[in-house]
């Protein structure tokens, strides 16, 4: 737990995996192909938004794995992997903003936009191990490498944004709702299930990661084939 981190009631980071599962669209009748809306980089004029978000949720510190989403409305939240001191454990962090961090306030000077760092976020935290966080970092660069042309840089767009932060690359766009990228979300929501989850039952938490990282592999080597 870092220096002046919230943390909020037991239980919420549980209830907000569960809704991003339910969220999730239907499953669709299946198609040869899924185009992925993701590009490399920051989306044009997001940047600044974007990094402001990623500092206050990890401060200084430098994820190996991260994922940010920013919607049109309501708060901003994170995902993000930080490799330990240990080699048999990293970290496993879920942010959600106190407060909108992107706000325009007509009192404001300079325009009227404000970029609301100075906020406490509400975090939560477990350990996660090694081989299985570095085996999901494998997995998502194998993935979003896939999905993503070398060429082709991220789209302006207006509406939710996901951000995709692996290894020091980066991948942005709207929210993937079909193939790889859609079971990436699925793992998604168990990483913050799985932040606000009790230690003796964690290792039922990574189980279900490891058998989605499996049906991820299968996606990916049928695509290769």
């Amino acid at each position: 737990m870092q220096p002046g981190r919230a943390y909020v009631q037991p239980g919420r980071a549980r209830l907000y995996g569960l809704l991003m599962l339910a969220v999730l669209p239907v499953p669709q009748a299946v198609a040869a192909e899924c185009a992925s809306g993701l590009g490399r980089g920051w989306p044009p004029a997001v940047g600044n938004y974007g990094q402001a978000v990623e500092t206050l949720f990890e401060g200084r510190a430098q994820p190996a794995l991260s994922l940010v989403t920013l919607p049109k409305r309501g708060v901003e939240t994170g995902v993000a992997l930080l490799p330990g001191t240990q080699e048999q454990e990293w970290t496993l962090r879920y942010s959600r903003a106190d407060k909108r961090v992107y706000n325009w306030n007509n009192s404001a000077r300079q325009g009227g936009l404000e970029l609301r760092v100075d906020q406490e976020p509400d975090q939560y935290q477990v350990s996660i191990p090694a081989a299985l966080a570095q085996r999901l970092l494998r997995s998502w660069q194998a993935a979003l490498d896939a999905a993503v042309p070398a060429d082709r840089k991220a789209a302006v767009l207006d509406g939710e944004v996901v951000s995709f932060q692996v290894d020091g690359r980066r991948f942005s766009g709207p929210r993937p709702e079909c193939g790889t990228g859609k079971l990436m979300m699925k793992q998604v929501a168990l990483l913050i299930e799985a932040s606000d989850t009790k230690e003796k039952k964690l290792d039922r938490r990574w189980q279900d990661l490891d058998e989605s990282l499996d049906e991820l592999q299968q996606l990916l080597a049928g695509k290769a084939g």
